[in-house]
């Protein structure tokens, strides 16, 4: 197994963090141009951290998927600085003046339809439980499309608010939160490996674990 750990409880790990650079990390979150509603949110989200995890390259392809307002989208899109390519999946980008960037493609097909593979990274952030509450999605197949979009050394990011042992998915509606083991069952399953998981707490949340966050290398069986 690789080996580096991340924010508390690291069950399996990453070699991810040794080659990203914080130089370039640094720049994207202290940037001048970004808004700030998102600087607000860089206390919870963690950003420097999250990036140093995903590993964002020169000329890589990532996929934010359901990119929400965009947060991540423009983090990625200034980390790599018009080089590659951002997918953004049914982001609400509109409100943010993105003119400097050239790489940011705007996707609408939840089940990735609309996306050409391969990509290096999948990313989510807080998503999953809300996959779990749509009714009509087949996850295993949307997961198994994730898996063959992916390069051979490709990974899935997935962050999520972890729900307490053995609720599963009975807080995805009320509290927002699934447990990190029915994610990894379902991740697995599609063919992923499990590369990292691991927890973190907010200050004021010490009782409950805030986020899961896992990173699946997609391997070729």
């Amino acid at each position: 197994m690789k080996s580096a750990p991340f924010f508390i409880a690291t069950l399996l790990v990453s070699s991810l963090t040794a080659s990203a650079n914080p130089l370039s990390i640094t720049n994207a979150v202290q940037n001048p141009n970004r808004t700030a509603q998102d600087i607000a949110r860089d206390a919870g989200r963690k950003p420097a951290e999250i990036l140093a995890i995903v590993d964002v390259k020169v000329d890589m392809k990532v996929v934010d998927y359901l990119a929400g307002g965009g947060y991540y989208t423009e983090l990625f899109a200034r980390l790599l600085n018009n080089s590659g390519t951002v997918f953004s999946v049914k982001g609400k980008l509109e409100s943010r003046n993105l003119s400097e960037f050239k790489n940011i493609k705007p996707l609408t097909s939840l089940e990735l339809d609309d996306l050409e593979g391969p990509v290096d990274r999948i990313f989510t952030a807080l998503n999953y439980h809300d996959l779990v509450n749509k009714a009509n999605l087949n996850r295993q197949t949307l997961l198994k499309s994730m898996h063959q979009k992916l390069s051979d050394d490709g990974y899935l990011i997935i962050i999520d608010h972890n729900a307490g042992p053995g609720m599963g998915i009975s807080q995805t509606k009320k509290l927002h939160r699934v447990e990190n083991s029915f994610v990894l069952n379902e991740v697995l399953k599609a063919g992923f490996e499990l590369d990292m998981s691991s927890l973190c707490a907010r200050e004021r949340e010490r009782r409950l674990p805030f986020r899961c966050m896992a990173t699946y290398n997609q391997r070729k069986h």
